[in-house]
């Protein structure tokens, strides 16, 4: 089993075929690195974040965005501020003719950034909120097999449990750059925590379950993370930006 560790990134980054690179960035940085960052979005992302009511969420919003710039040039070259994102019909960012596939989640006090080449990839953290009605909203969005899942738990699992079942439901429909369209009861993932993560099942194409791996990952012991890669046997690595 591959050993989960973050470290600090080597200078001359390469992708290899197999590779999966996730990057962790905390979101409380000085007040320079946001200006710094904020300097690197596009007109349209700065729009976006003058309309976040409050400060603390604005300054989140372009961390993380210009985090993902600054992660691209790492292994593109050039200036954060060249990249030009197209975007599909579920709002889902690319690079325009671009091997390099990427995608950026963020929650509270962290974002991460998840790349690969050629292949579908989708990266999910949350932080896990107590008090939260986790089994009612379990019903609604989980599939059948995920709450008999979580029902079959012990009472003081299944908070954690359904964030595990959420950020791997979340990583695997962000790879598939479809959004809600893609049903969340449509496919079964595992949800027990400290297990193995599993993309069970797949409708209405039962093959497609076997050719993903799904991998869950300690972000921060408040946090739930999970990423879901299109294909096997998959190298992955673990960078801590600074």
């Amino acid at each position: 089993m591959q050993i989960l560790k973050w470290t600090q990134p080597v200078n001359d980054l390469k992708l290899g075929t197999n590779h999966v690179d996730i990057w962790r960035i905390a979101l409380d940085i000085e007040v320079d690195s946001v200006k710094r960052f904020e300097s690197t979005l596009s007109a349209d992302e700065v729009e976006r974040a003058t309309k976040f009511q409050f400060p603390k969420d604005r300054d989140r919003y372009i961390i993380a965005h210009g985090f993902l710039r600054d992660v691209l040039t790492r292994y593109l070259g050039g200036e954060p501020a060249q990249f030009k994102f197209s975007v599909n019909s579920f709002g889902r960012p690319s690079l325009k003719d671009h091997e390099l596939e990427f995608n950026l989640s963020h929650s509270a006090d962290f974002a991460l950034v998840a790349l690969t080449l050629n292949r579908k990839i989708g990266v999910d953290v949350e932080r896990i909120r107590s008090g939260i009605s986790a089994h009612v909203i379990a019903r609604q969005y989980f599939s059948k097999a995920e709450v008999a899942e979580l029902e079959a738990l012990p009472l003081e699992l299944r908070e954690r449990a359904f964030f595990v079942g959420w950020t791997r439901k979340e990583a695997y429909i962000k790879a598939q750059g479809m959004g809600l369209s893609l049903g969340l009861d449509s496919f079964d993932v595992s949800i027990t925590p400290d297990r193995p993560a599993v993309l069970r099942a797949t409708r209405p194409n039962p093959e497609e379950a076997a050719r993903w791996t799904l991998l869950s990952f300690p972000v921060d012991p408040r946090y739930e993370a999970a990423v879901a890669v299109d294909g096997k046997d998959l190298d992955f690595r673990f960078w801590d930006w600074e």
